[in-house]
């Protein structure tokens, strides 16, 4: 029997149960993968919150798997893997490819991901005295927050206090950064090879210590920059 003779002779309901079945295939593939999105996108939050690694890139590896219907996710969770991995410049390029792959009224949550780490990289080359690598991380930080939906930074909402913070003063954080390593001195020239480096000047009976310039940290007196980073994606994860 050729394939024309069975078509006329089938019945209705035969053919359609032939044509429907390829369109069935595909709408259960495509259910399927964003099941998969759903729970490894939970499973990556949940991993990044514990610092679980291991977990974060399995979840990671997942969502690049299925990133046809979601790509950001996949370059949002490589991104928070390369974060506690000490990674910033990958990270800076997955938050990035994340941020194209994701609507502009969605974006708060990679934008805030990507000028945390931006800034760190800026307060990084600041502490070497790398003054235009410095101002180039600040410039493009500060051009992430400037084109986030409202609300994002300035005016938040956020639940949590010193996170709702620390976003609310980004802009003017960053316009402090950016002046001062504009101004800020080259670092001293080395001392000739093989001459003695002479010691620190005695300090005065009663006279206060020095203070050092913290304008250039993520947070003056707060600790690691880069810990502070992943405190703050982390406490973003859990909130």
């Amino acid at each position: 029997m050729t394939i024309q003779r069975w078509w006329e002779g089938a019945s209705t309901r035969r053919r359609l149960l032939v044509v429907s079945t390829p369109v069935v295939v595909i709408v259960v593939l495509a259910v399927a993968a964003m099941v998969a999105v759903t729970i490894a996108g939970r499973s990556a939050h949940s991993a990044f919150a514990d610092r679980d690694t291991d977990t974060l890139r399995r979840a990671a590896a997942v969502l690049d798997a299925v990133s046809v219907i979601e790509p950001g996710r996949a370059h949002f969770a490589a991104g928070a893997l390369a974060v506690l991995d000490d990674r910033l410049e990958d990270a800076d390029r997955e938050f990035t490819a994340a941020l194209t792959r994701t609507d502009s009224d969605r974006s708060c949550d990679v934008r805030i991901n990507l000028e945390l780490v931006r800034e760190t990289l800026g307060d990084r080359a600041a502490s070497v005295f790398d003054g235009p690598t410095a101002l180039n991380r600040y410039m493009a930080a500060r051009a992430v927050a400037e084109q986030a939906p409202p609300g994002c930074f300035a005016g938040n909402t956020d639940p949590d206090p010193q996170r709702g913070a620390v976003r609310n003063d980004t802009l003017p954080r960053l316009d402090g950064k950016i002046a001062a390593v504009q101004v800020a001195p080259p670092p001293p020239p080395p001392p000739p090879l093989g001459a003695a480096v002479p010691p620190p000047p005695p300090q005065a009976v009663g006279e206060a210590p020095e203070e050092t310039d913290t304008r250039l940290r993520l947070e003056p007196g707060s600790g690691n920059a880069l810990d502070k980073l992943q405190q703050i994606l982390q406490d973003a994860a859990g909130g």
